[in-house]
């Protein structure tokens, strides 16, 4: 009462999602497009990883050494790689470009991650062996060495299976933006 009716009422400005945590870590903005994709490919990942799990028998061992903190952790780190890869192929390339192109960035994201995560459990489960060694006097160079051939090879298989999970997601993201052009041009009836 006793306002103008000339005043427009303001209308928010359109802003990706963000958190504070989130902008620093990526650098910027997260995209709400690229929040999705990672969250619909990460679970569709853990997914396909149970179920393979699950047929080969592996499951029960596995998640027998795992607790409920143990496994939360891990697939936050995994969603976290996943939204750090999305967000690195989406600033570079669109779902609307060529799946060759989204295939190759999509293996390079995802070559990116797959040495990322390998790091990460370097640093969790080796780091503090290591150190607990060498304190104690039982780590020798030879010991050291083979940790880092090791280590080595291990980038080299987290690349490539990193790599082969990211193109696969790649093509996979782009023909379901595809499909869902497809399925939204029908509904509007062109």
């Amino acid at each position: 009462m006793g306002e103008s009716s000339d005043r427009q009422p303001s209308r928010p400005t359109e802003t990706p999602v963000e958190s504070p945590t989130a902008s620093v870590a990526l650098g910027g903005r997260l995209s709400l497009s690229s929040w999705a994709l990672a969250t619909f490919d990460v679970a569709l990942f853990v997914l396909v990883a149970v179920l393979a799990g699950h047929a080969s028998g592996a499951l029960a061992d596995l998640l027998g050494g795992l607790n409920t903190l143990v496994g939360a952790a891990v697939f936050c780190v995994v969603w976290a790689l996943f939204v750090l890869a999305v967000r690195w192929v989406d600033s570079r390339v669109s779902l609307s470009d060529s799946l060759w192109t989204l295939a190759l960035h999509g293996f390079a994201a995802g070559a990116m991650a797959g040495v990322a995560f390998l790091l990460g459990l370097v640093v969790v489960l080796v780091v503090p062996a290591l150190a607990e060694g060498i304190a104690l006097g039982a780590a020798t160079l030879p010991a050291v060495g083979s940790i880092a051939l090791v280590l080595l090879i291990g980038v080299a298989v987290a690349s490539v299976v990193g790599g082969a999970v990211g193109l696969l997601v790649g093509v996979l993201d782009g023909l379901c933006f595809r499909l869902a052009g497809r399925v939204l041009a029908a509904a509007d009836g062109r």
